[in-house]
């Protein structure tokens, strides 16, 4: 993990992210006098190139933005369900069939095929953010993830490790593997088709991308259940967040329709109207007993930013592209999205949606306000988001823990009255857990776990990125660049 943390006296800004390009690309803007939003943009842009298997102009996801004198939003461009009804569809008629992703210690199932995806939300979100946002031209805030695409990258150790796990999907056709094959570690990956895609998007507007001709490369088969007025008619959306009170600490995250804040801050309210020996155990066990009062959903693919500029911004970006559907969209180097093939997304089974509807997500970044500090912080990692930003919130809140050492506490997740847990817990705790559930304890700490990548900004700045991932966190010195752990 690389991180910074220290009194503020000589210190703008921090950035957080699941990539050292990625964070790198936010604090160039910022260092050129952009603000957080700018700099969120410009990291966004830039994951598409350096985490190109967790984050994809193919994908969707959620910002939430919080500032001075500024009322908090959430901006929702998640993917909608396909206007085509499903009532009389079945999945064995089209391009749609299940692979498995090994994480080591678990594997895990799901769809992919051409009939798996949805219309992507990411472009929508990145231009309404710069519109409403922005203070930087978008071209460029595009220009590092150009020139990075074009040059080529070092492919570190996790975005190996990811596309070890989602061989399935890169070697689903010709084109994937073409592009995909060569993100080994230490390999220089190019991606000239991303670079020119990238390029022109950052000169156009949003109806480049979701009108024709531009649209119909992402729906142009017969296998694919999209199409042009699905493109047409998607928007991104504005919503108010939802927000807990814990003490001092005013916490928003994601709001309905989806799920992921709505749990988080069920286990947060759990530990307040409860005193035990293991209040994180006792409010996720809570809430696994109670799952379905709430629709579990997912996204696996994911990454997260988080960024606070010298001026009191604070944004949290989460972004999935699920694990890809295995399809290269023609000229553009990006693939497009599987969620209709992600089960506990589609939680009423495959195939049967309700037409044109907003898809539930498991997302949440968040933003935590209190009178000396405020946070910024999520998670990618599956159903494992929800509970991994609870236990980050928790230790911030409840323990007063450092933002480093927050993250880097041991976690544990329970699903289905199974509980995992990483290495670091003591003895007794794990016989108080097996009291209660069934465990696994893992060999080592693991993506699996999510990727918690959170700034601060106060009375300290911090900028943490997750171990777990190999995120990475900078904070902007006024003298002397920038810090990192």
């Amino acid at each position: 993990m690389e991180s910074f943390e220290s009194d503020n006296i000589m210190q703008t800004h921090a950035v957080a992210a699941g990539h050292r390009l990625t964070a790198q690309a936010a604090e160039t803007t910022l260092q050129q006098g952009g603000n957080a939003y700018d700099a969120i943009i410009a990291a966004v842009l830039m994951s598409f190139v350096s985490e190109p298997l967790l984050s994809s102009p193919g994908g969707g996801g959620f910002l939430m933005v919080s500032g001075p004198g500024q009322t908090p939003k959430l901006l929702d461009f998640f993917s909608n369900t396909p206007l085509i009804d499903s009532d009389n569809l079945a999945p064995s008629d089209w391009d749609f069939y299940p692979i498995s992703g090994n994480f080591g210690d678990k594997s895990q199932e799901f769809h992919i095929g051409r009939a798996a995806a949805v219309v992507p939300g990411v472009v929508a979100g990145i231009f309404k953010a710069h519109e409403k946002l922005a203070s930087m031209p978008l071209t460029q805030l595009a220009l590092p993830a150009i020139e990075a695409a074009a040059k080529g990258i070092e492919v570190n150790r996790q975005q190996a490790f990811v596309a070890k796990i989602l061989t399935p999907v890169i070697s689903a056709s010709q084109e994937a593997e073409q592009l995909y094959h060569g993100l080994t570690h230490g390999a220089v990956w190019k991606n000239k088709q991303l670079a020119d895609f990238l390029d022109t998007l950052s000169k156009s507007d949003t109806d480049w991308f979701y009108r024709q001709p531009m649209s119909a490369k992402m729906y142009d088969s017969a296998d694919c259940l999209l199409q042009a007025n699905d493109f047409a008619r998607y928007k991104c959306v504005i919503r108010e967040p939802l927000l807990i009170q814990c003490g001092d600490y005013r916490v928003l995250t994601n709001p309905t329709p989806s799920t992921g804040g709505l749990l988080i801050a069920d286990q947060l309210k759990h530990c307040q109207n409860t005193a035990t020996q293991q209040p994180v155990f006792d409010a996720m066990f809570a809430m696994e007993q109670n799952k379905n009062k709430r629709l579990s959903t997912v996204s696996r693919g994911t990454t997260h930013i988080s960024v606070t500029d010298n001026r009191g911004h604070l944004a949290a970006l989460t972004i999935s592209n699920g694990e890809g559907n295995g399809f290269v969209v023609p000229d553009c180097g990006f693939m497009m999205n599987n969620f209709l093939g992600e089960s506990d997304i589609n939680s009423e089974g495959f195939f049967n949606w309700t037409s044109g509807q907003r898809m539930r997500s498991m997302m949440a970044p968040t933003i935590i306000h209190h009178p000396n500090n405020q946070f910024a912080l999520g998670s990618g990692g599956s159903n494992r988001i929800k509970t991994a930003i609870f236990q980050v919130a928790y230790h911030l809140i409840y323990n007063n823990s450092l933002l480093k050492t927050a993250v880097e506490r041991p976690r544990m997740h329970i699903e289905n009255k199974h509980l995992d847990l990483e290495p670091g817990f003591s003895g007794a705790d794990i016989d108080h857990f097996k009291n209660r559930v069934d465990v696994t304890q893992w060999q080592n700490h693991n993506l699996y776990f999510g990727g918690v990548n959170a700034v601060q900004t106060g009375e300290t700045i911090a900028a943490v990125g997750d171990f777990r991932r190999h995120g990475c966190g900078l904070v902007g010195l006024k003298n002397d660049g920038i810090s990192e752990g």
